[in-house]
C-alpha cells in the first residue's frame, strides 16, 4: 500500500507530490521500483526509525534548492510525524538524499537502506509538530492499495509521470475504494466472520 499526498504552496499553480509506503515492505517497493528519471528525493529521520518519505521534483527542479520552502516543510513534518520517537521530540534532524544515492542489499532488513555516498546527503532541522499542516496534507492523501504493478510498469517504461497521472485520473475512485475498505474493516471488528462462528459452534 502506497500513499500519495499533494503539497501546493500558496500563490502557485504547481503541485508537488509526496509519496510514502505504509510500512517497511512498501518502503522497499519504492526503493526497488524507483529510477533516476523519476526525480525522487528521500526523507528519513536521522538516527531514529521513521517512514520513508519521497518528494517528486518538478521537471524544472534539479535539487531541493529549487523546491519552495513550504513544500520542504511539508516533507519534513510528514517524515517527523511518521517516526514514533522523532514525533515526541521538540525537534529532530531529517536526512535527505536523491533516490539514486540509496543503496539496498539482500542482506538488509525490510525498510533498511544505506547510501552510496554521504556527500549527497543533506540534513534539515524539523521543529515541533505542526498539526494544521499535517491535517492539510492528510486531506489530500490518496491510497494505492496495490501499487506494485503500477510501479513495475512505470520503471519498465521509464515513465516518470505514470503513477501520479494514474492517481489524478482515478482520484475519486481511489478515495471511494479506501472508504469502502475502512467500512469493511469496521464491520469485521463488530461482526466475527461466519467461518469463525462455525468453528466455535463445532467446538462446543
Amino acid at each position: 500500500m502506497v500513499y500519495v499526498y499533494e503539497s501546493k504552496p500558496i500563490d502557485t499553480f504547481d503541485s508537488h507530490f509526496i509519496i510514502s509506503g505504509r510500512d517497511q515492505f512498501e518502503n522497499d517497493l519504492l526503493i526497488k521500483y524507483g529510477f533516476r528519471e523519476w526525480g525522487l528525493i528521500w526523507f528519513h529521520t536521522d538516527k531514529y526509525s521513521s517512514g520513508h518519505i519521497y518528494l517528486k521534483l518538478l521537471p524544472h527542479e534539479k535539487s531541493l534548492d529549487d523546491v519552495p520552502d513550504e513544500v520542504l516543510q511539508d516533507c519534513l513534518q510528514l517524515c517527523k510525524s511518521n517516526s514514533i520517537q522523532g514525533n515526541k521530540l521538540g525537534q529532530c534532524k531529517i536526512i535527505t538524499t536523491p533516490w539514486h544515492n540509496l543503496r539496498k542489499s539482500g542482506f538488509m532488513k525490510p525498510g533498511e537502506v544505506s547510501y552510496k555516498s554521504t556527500k549527497n546527503c543533506k540534513k534539515f532541522q524539523c521543529y515541533e509538530r505542526n498539526q494544521k499542516l499535517l491535517n492539510r496534507l492528510c486531506k489530500t492523501r490518496v491510497e494505492l492499495y496495490d501499487a506494485e504493478p503500477l510501479l513495475h510498469q512505470a520503471k519498465k517504461e521509464k515513465d516518470a509521470c505514470a503513477l501520479l497521472e494514474y492517481v489524478e485520473a482515478n482520484h475519486d475512485k481511489l478515495i471511494e475504494e479506501e472508504k469502502l475498505r475502512k467500512r469493511e474493516k469496521k464491520l469485521k471488528k463488530r461482526n466475527p466472520d461466519k467461518e469463525d462462528e462455525l468453528v466455535n459452534d463445532q467446538s462446543v
